[in-house]
């Protein structure tokens, strides 16, 4: 099939740090609502909200640590992003939307209820969080532990990743601070500072496999804080991870990277203000025509900022796919790609940097790069999360002295 997506920390799958790694029961699956043409307007078989309800909504930033398993193996990192909280007029009801880090983009709201005093949020498990409506599964909210199990054969040593269901639990409990409003979610444990693969082991709130109840992620140690105002400010420039493509006119072709919701001097940035543009070598600005991108997209006019965490077919929250191959003789782009970040607080919009990546050798390449300066060199997995060295298959991301970008695979 032609794409299939995790709902991503990055809109791809993690690998492990650490070769050898299996994770029990998960696989490479889709999870956005993917549209085809056959699955365009066909009735959702699960009742998953996705349109804002009414009431006050409140921006939180998130801090904590998760896990994020796959077919690939697992990682553990530490939760950035935002969350949403509408809370109802009635003073009870309490809507979330994306309430795992590893669903955010999707913008699935679930249902939750104050207790009388305000103090508590309560949030019932089993609710979806995502939902493909073509394979007919999807991942649901659940409470338990992992858990690793040494294993070795002739290949050498593996842990095999393990999830257990607290079927005590019928909802997780947030508790809210009467005077900051920070919202914590009670009774998860976890480090992924241990020792691996013990950084692993963690109790917390789940999202699991509809269809066998695998675990594709878990989070701990969650915390929502209150986002202030948003303000004019300057974004950090994007970094870009990885352009691929399939060669073929049956293919498709991707760019990989990653937005950190900060300013340039890391102050949090609000997403509802911040969008994205493409650009192709020299500067040229990318439309994502109607024509094109519309109907699979939600598009109804042609679009040159891409909201943060726009969810469609070719949309994902750290993902972008391109139709047609660029390969050939009439190329998208030639030489590089680049993406600027857009911020408009009150009518003001600050840009980043355009950030390129090469994408193919260029004529002109390699003098270029002789005659400038390394300045930095980054290592991600190609979920696009950092790593301070190399480890196993990774992208290595060259900066030279004027601002632009090489990205690289290594294996080591």
């Amino acid at each position: 099939m032609k794409k299939l997506s995790l709902l991503l920390i990055s809109a791809a799958v993690a690998v492990s740090a650490t070769a050898g790694v299996t994770s029990k029961g998960n696989a490479y699956r889709p999870l956005g609502k993917t549209v085809h043409n056959t699955a365009v307007n066909a009735p959702s078989r699960v009742d998953i909200i996705t349109e804002q309800p009414e009431g006050t909504v409140v921006g939180y930033t998130r801090s904590g640590e998760y896990l994020l398993s796959s077919f690939y193996g697992y990682d553990t990192d530490y939760q950035t992003g935002r969350v949403k909280v509408v809370y109802a007029d009635d003073g009870k009801t309490v809507y979330i939307q994306d309430p795992l880090c590893y669903a955010e983009g999707q913008g699935v709201w679930v249902q939750g209820e104050l207790t009388d005093d305000g103090r508590y949020i309560s949030v019932p498990l089993g609710q979806y969080v995502s939902y493909n409506e073509e394979y007919g599964y999807g991942v649901v909210l659940a409470w338990g532990s992992t858990d690793v199990v040494e294993f070795e054969d002739e290949d050498g040593v593996f842990y095999w990743l393990d999830f257990y269901p607290d079927d005590r639990m019928e909802a997780a409990l947030y508790a809210v601070d009467p005077e900051t409003g920070t919202i914590t979610l009670e009774g998860s444990e976890g480090s992924v500072d241990n020792p691996y693969p013990y950084n692993c082991v963690a109790t917390g709130l789940a999202g699991i496999w509809s269809d066998d109840g695998s675990v594709a992620t878990i989070e701990w140690g969650s915390t929502w804080t209150v986002l202030a105002d948003a303000v004019p400010a300057v974004p950090a420039n994007p970094e870009l991870i990885e352009f691929f493509d399939s060669g073929n006119e049956e293919g498709y072709t991707r760019l990989d990277f990653n937005i950190n919701l900060v300013d340039v001097d890391g102050n949090p940035l609000n997403a509802d203000y911040l969008t994205y543009s493409v650009f192709t070598d020299n500067d040229e600005l990318f439309t994502f025509d109607y024509a094109t991108y519309g109907l699979g997209n939600g598009f109804d006019t042609d679009m040159t900022e891409i909201p943060y965490g726009y969810s469609g077919y070719d949309f994902y929250l750290r993902r972008v796919y391109f139709y047609r191959t660029n390969q050939g003789d009439n190329p998208m782009f030639t030489w590089r790609i680049g993406m600027q970040l857009n911020y408009t607080v009150d009518g003001v919009t600050n840009k980043s940097d355009i950030v390129y990546l090469n994408v193919y050798p260029h004529s002109a390449v390699s003098e270029l790069d002789a005659a400038k300066d390394v300045t930095a060199v980054r290592y991600y997995n190609v979920a696009g999360q950092e790593m301070t060295q190399p480890s196993g298959l990774t992208i290595q991301v060259t900066t030279y002295s004027d601002g632009t970008t090489v990205a690289t695979k290594v294996i080591k």
